[in-house]
């Protein structure tokens, strides 16, 4: 049977066009609305599984005020709208839509978005069932586990991470007809690394005033599981003056709490805060409600008494040391070098842990040097995948009359040229995966087959008309705002949304800049045991000035930035850094406002800005570190734009 869709439609034209058009292909219409509150009140009474909404209605209502209501009720929307400038994709985005169709369309583009809509909705689903499944597993372990009482209450810090990411866990036991109760504090401190605090230590942590000294942290009393974002979150804060003070210390900004019953003893209350201001959701608390049962067989196995904390301990999943508890793999060895403790990359690593098992499409996405192709390949090796290669294509570098042979392959004598069969780079990937770093730079010709390959994972070569089959991941990355060139016509609409499916944004480097000393200490040792020289260190006035750089290049940039300090130093500490003169992302405006007479033209502001670029790098146009990789451009294009900008060769010291 066919879904159930309501129209969210304030033109009664296009309304009752698009109803004959689905009518047409089959489907049932549970309503057209004109505004929000009309669309609840159908939702409430009919419960569709699909929405079309409009962004803007003519009672002043946005369609993207119902989106966190649909999100709640896993109901799957799709957005219909005539605009389609920059500010409005970026809110529509926002609210995680199925699709979005720019009026007007054709009947066969509403069907096709159905369809990529309805496969990515399903998708979602697989990939959440999947994981509940390694969730109860996982459950099941630590409950049966010989383990003492102190080492399962250890463990679950990491077994909630994946599945609920906080960067606070508290979980508190109350004694039967007892009114004290005890508590494990657990701050995140990096990947599967917590640090464990009784209550009496945390309230030395959080900074209370002098006439807040006596206040005491609050015993467990609630009964009910619920969850709590941003501003809700803010406004139960005013009567708990210590939950404020604890988010305000932690900068937490949304919390869940989940309430067990236990027959034999007191309840226990697990509660989650996140730094995220949108962290948590009814579909988090519907799985911990789902398992209810299983955490109350844990608890009733698990002493009241606070775990006690050795110098050193180890069990299956975790250790502590020294208050600290981490996992059996660290960041550095599980995800490849990718380094960092900072929320934003914690996230990241969050969502890579997440998706790598599955057979999930990637969009990764993030600037220049952020490093997304390490991304990628930290997806494939934690996949089922690992054993076979990753197949890692570079869309910005193929020729443009030959990307469908790249990718789909030819047969011999398929055009001048073609000599002999030539297998493509998806046929390679069969079983395997294949990696479309800059997939933003197809042309449109190349987008459609790709489109076809992404739908029935088939493919022909070219000059056959034999059709074959594969079985392929496909993990894409791009620097470009795909959003932007959806609107501007440069990439189509029905591929972004068929790519689009699990979206993991790499942070540029000036938003994680408490990583830069784990970053400077891992490229040092790296060079100086690559070069044969002893260890090196770095001055804290070094470090300062690496923090207070802007990163352009982010962790390329700093990369080849240690490598060139190290040349340069003769000694074993690194005292000054040499940083670019010109911090590339930033223009320079003379106080207090640029005079008429200084404003140029875009030719000589861009050969300004080239010429900066070449000398922070010493004139090195092609190659890694060279102008043309920080400028995100080709290099034969850069040397086309200096020829036409009249910028002398000289500065290309590398020919």
């Amino acid at each position: 049977m066919k879904e159930n869709i309501l129209i969210v439609e304030d033109e009664f034209i296009v309304a009752n066009d698009l109803r004959l058009k689905l009518a047409k292909a089959g489907y049932q219409i549970c309503g057209i609305a004109p505004s929000v509150e009309e669309a609840k009140k159908i939702i409430e009474k009919s419960l569709p599984t699909w929405v079309l909404l409009d962004i803007f209605l003519q009672d002043g209502s946005m369609g993207t005020d119902l989106a966190p209501i649909l999100t709640e009720k896993n109901i799957g929307f799709i957005y219909i709208s005539a605009n389609t400038n920059q500010s409005v994709l970026e809110s529509a985005k926002a609210t995680q839509p199925y699709g979005f169709l720019v009026k007007p369309f054709r009947e066969k583009d509403l069907l096709i978005m159905l369809d990529i809509a309805r496969q990515k909705h399903q998708s979602n689903l697989d990939l959440f069932a999947q994981r509940e499944l390694i969730w109860k597993k996982q459950l099941e372990v630590i409950i049966i586990s010989e383990t003492e009482a102190n080492n399962k209450i250890i463990q679950l810090p990491g077994f909630f991470q994946s599945f609920i990411p906080f960067d606070f866990m508290r979980i508190c036991f109350r004694a039967k007809g007892n009114s004290k109760s005890k508590s494990h504090n657990f701050i995140r401190t990096g990947f599967d690394e917590y640090e464990l605090l009784d209550d009496r230590e945390l309230h030395s942590r959080i900074s209370f005033s002098t006439s807040e000294s006596g206040i005491r942290i609050r015993d467990a009393q609630h009964d009910s599981n619920f969850y709590l974002n941003e501003i809700n979150f803010k406004r139960s804060l005013m009567d708990d003056i210590w939950e404020k003070r604890l988010s305000s210390s932690y900068n937490l900004n949304s919390k869940l709490n989940f309430h067990v019953p236990i027959e034999k003893s007191g309840p226990v209350e697990i509660s989650f805060y996140s730094k995220r201001p949108d962290g948590y959701s009814k579909t988090q608390l519907s799985l911990l409600e789902r398992t209810k049962s299983s955490f109350a067989q844990l608890f009733e196995k698990t002493l009241i008494s606070p775990p006690v904390v050795p110098a050193v301990r180890q069990s299956q999943t975790a250790g502590i040391v020294s208050g600290q508890i981490m996992s059996g793999h660290t960041g550095i060895k599980k995800f490849d070098g990718i380094i960092g403790k900072s929320p934003a990359l914690l996230e990241v690593l969050d969502k890579i842990e997440i998706v790598a098992p599955s057979g999930t499409l990637v969009l990764i996405t993030g600037e220049s040097g952020t490093g997304k192709e390490r991304v990628a390949q930290c997806i494939h090796k934690l996949s089922p995948r690992k054993n076979k290669p990753l197949i890692i294509v570079n869309c910005a570098a193929l020729p443009l009359d030959l990307v469908e042979s790249e990718l789909f392959g030819h047969e011999k004598g398929a055009f001048t040229g073609a000599f002999e069969k030539r297998i493509g780079k998806f046929e390679q990937a069969d079983g395997s995966t294949i990696f479309l770093d800059e997939i933003g730079e197809l042309p449109l010709s190349a987008q459609v087959k790709l489109l076809r390959v992404l739908q029935e994972m088939e493919f022909e070569r070219v000059g056959s008309s034999k059709t074959t089959k594969i079985n392929v991941r496909v993990l894409a990355a791009t620097n470009r705002n795909l959003e932007k060139e959806v609107s501007e016509g440069r990439f189509r609409l029905d591929l972004y949304y068929r790519l689009n499916v699990f979206p993991i944004e790499v942070p540029p480097l000036r938003k994680r800049l408490q990583d830069i000393p784990l970053l400077a200490e891992y490229f040092m040792q790296k060079f100086t045991e690559r070069m044969g020289r002893q260890k090196h260190n770095i001055s804290k006035d070094a470090l300062d000035s690496l923090q207070s750089y802007d990163w352009p290049g982010n962790i390329r940039e700093m990369e080849h930035l240690i490598e060139r300090s190290i040349l340069d130093n003769s000694g074993t500490e690194i005292t000054s850094i040499r940083l670019p003169a010109v911090r590339l992302n930033s223009l320079p405006i003379d106080p207090p406002a640029l005079k008429i007479s200084k404003l140029k033209t875009l030719d000589e502001n861009e050969a300004e800005h080239i010429i900066h670029v070449l000398k922070a790098v010493q004139g090195r146009v092609a190659g890694a570190g060279g102008a043309a990789e920080i400028l995100g451009l080709p290099a034969g294009t850069l040397y086309s734009r200096m020829k036409k900008l009249g910028i002398k060769k000289e500065f290309d010291t590398d020919n």
